[in-house]
């Protein structure tokens, strides 16, 4: 073959890509630009679906529950547990402010000790005292 055949071969298929490719872009929303574009008439929007899936009422809460939320159920001259610092909390602080916040939990610690074994000591009395406070 010789070569001015083969260029017009890739012209005719250049053209054709390209008719090809402005008919589908046409078809879009957006028009291209050397092409007769028709008025397309305005679709209508679909309602939206009615929901096919059952609602499920909430579940009461059991008798018990309810009895645990009650006014009754709360004591007014109940004690109030003080929450105790964890131990990475208390690790953080000095032996001093360990000794202090041990004190406002009504327990006595010996500062002798190491900074690991007085946290150890407050959190065993500290569970303890829940323990007994409970019975």
């Amino acid at each position: 073959m010789d070569p001015i055949s083969i260029i017009i071969g890739l012209v005719v298929v250049a053209g054709i890509a390209t008719v090809v490719y402005q008919k589908s872009s046409s078809s879009s929303d957006a028009p291209v630009s050397g092409t007769a574009t028709k008025a397309k008439a305005p679709v209508a929007k679909k309602a939206p679906a009615a929901s096919t899936t059952p609602t499920t009422k909430k579940a009461e809460p059991s008798a018990r529950v309810k009895a645990l939320k009650s006014d009754e159920a709360v004591k007014a001259n109940a004690p109030v547990a003080q929450k105790v610092p964890t131990k990475t909390a208390l690790l953080k602080l000095t032996k001093a402010n360990i000794e202090i916040e041990a004190r406002k939990h009504g327990i006595e610690l010996d500062a002798r000790k190491t900074k690991e074994n007085m946290v150890a000591d407050f959190q065993k009395t500290a569970k303890a005292n829940a323990k007994a406070a409970l019975k």
